[in-house]
C-alpha cells in the first residue's frame, strides 16, 4: 500500500511543479517532501518525475499515477471527515451546484446551520459528474438520471427580466411568443431556461435566431441593463431591471430545482434528511428574494 502522506506530497508536486511550492502548500519542510517522494518511487518501483530546469514533470508512470494518487487522497480526507462527524455527532457533506446556485440557495442555507461543509461549483451539464469526484449531493436544474437518488426541492418560474423602458414591461406577464419576436438573452447549453425556452419554440415551429446565449445570470442581466434586449433568467432581478413571469399560452413556464446523491451512498438516510431540511429552507427563503408577484412556489 502506498502511504497516505506520500500521495498527498506527489500530488502537491504534481500540482505545484515543484517540491519547495509543495513543500509550503502542505506545510511540511523541503526535505520531508523530497523523503516522502523517494519512498513513494521506490514503492512504485519507478521514477515518477523528470527533474527539469523548469521544474518537476512527470513520467508516465507518474501520469498514470496521478489520477489514482488524487482519487486515493481525497477518499483518505473524506473517510476521516466521516468518522469525524460520527464520533463528535455532527454529519456535514459536500454540494456540488452552479454558482449561482450556490449563491442563492446554498450559502444562506449553511449560514442558517445547513449540514454542509463545502460545495464545489460546476456548471449545470457538469454538476452530477462532481459526484464521482468527492461531493455528496448534486443541486441544480438539470433532472437526474435514473442510476441516482433525486428528489425536486423547489419549482420556480422563468422570469423575463427588462429595464423599465422597454415596452413590454408595462405587461404583468411577458408572452414566449412577444419575446421571440425581438432579441433576447438567456443562459447557455445546459441551462434550464434555455431548455424550456428551446422545448416550447420547437413544438410551435417558432424561430430562436433572435436569442443570444450567454455565460452566468449576472452578466445577461447587465447586458440586458445595457440595452441588449430582455433577459429570461431564475435568478432576482439585477441592475435596475423590472421582473416578469415569462408565460407560453398563458400558463408561467417553470423550472426545478432537484436534489441527488448516488443510490449506493454510505449515508444516504442523513442525506436524505439533509434535503428534506433544505426543501423545507428555500420554500420559504427563496420567494423572498423576489419582487412581489413574480415567484411562487410549487413543488
Amino acid at each position: 500500500m502506498y502511504g497516505e502522506r506520500e500521495l498527498e506530497a506527489f500530488v502537491a508536486v504534481v500540482d505545484s511543479g515543484s517540491v519547495s511550492l509543495a513543500a509550503e502548500r502542505l506545510i511540511r519542510t523541503q526535505p520531508t517532501v523530497s523523503r516522502q517522494i523517494a519512498s513513494l518511487e521506490r514503492r512504485v518501483g519507478a521514477a515518477l518525475f523528470r527533474r527539469l530546469p523548469g521544474g518537476m514533470v512527470t513520467t508516465y508512470a507518474g501520469e498514470r499515477l496521478e489520477p489514482m494518487a488524487r482519487d486515493l487522497v481525497r477518499r483518505g480526507r473524506r473517510a476521516r471527515e466521516v468518522m469525524n462527524g460520527i464520533v463528535q455527532e455532527q454529519r456535514s457533506f459536500v454540494a456540488a451546484a452552479p454558482e449561482m446556485t450556490s449563491v442563492l440557495v446554498l450559502a444562506p442555507f449553511i449560514a442558517r446551520g445547513g449540514p454542509i461543509s463545502d460545495v464545489m461549483i460546476a456548471s449545470p451539464v457538469e454538476t452530477y459528474d462532481r459526484l464521482r469526484a468527492g461531493a455528496d449531493i448534486a443541486i441544480t436544474t438539470a433532472p437526474p438520471s435514473p442510476r441516482l437518488r433525486g428528489t425536486r426541492v423547489l419549482t420556480m418560474p422563468l422570469l423575463c427580466q427588462l429595464p423599465a423602458s422597454h415596452p413590454l414591461a408595462d405587461r404583468e406577464h411577458v408572452e414566449l411568443r412577444e419575446l421571440l419576436a425581438g432579441p433576447f438573452l438567456t443562459a447557455g447549453k445546459g441551462s434550464a431556461a434555455w431548455a424550456q425556452i428551446q422545448q416550447a419554440a420547437e413544438g410551435e415551429g417558432w424561430s430562436l435566431e433572435m436569442a443570444s446565449l450567454g455565460a452566468d445570470a449576472p452578466i445577461i442581466q447587465a447586458r440586458s441593463a445595457a440595452g441588449h434586449g430582455p433577459c429570461v433568467v431564475v435568478e432576482p432581478p439585477r441592475f435596475g431591471l423590472v421582473s416578469r413571469q415569462l408565460r407560453h399560452h398563458g400558463e408561467t413556464m417553470r423550472c426545478a430545482l432537484y436534489a441527488s446523491w448516488e443510490r449506493t451512498h454510505y449515508a444516504g438516510d442523513d442525506i436524505r434528511r439533509v434535503v428534506r431540511q433544505l426543501t423545507e429552507y428555500v420554500a420559504s427563503h427563496v420567494p423572498a428574494l423576489y419582487p412581489e408577484g413574480t415567484y411562487a412556489v410549487h413543488g
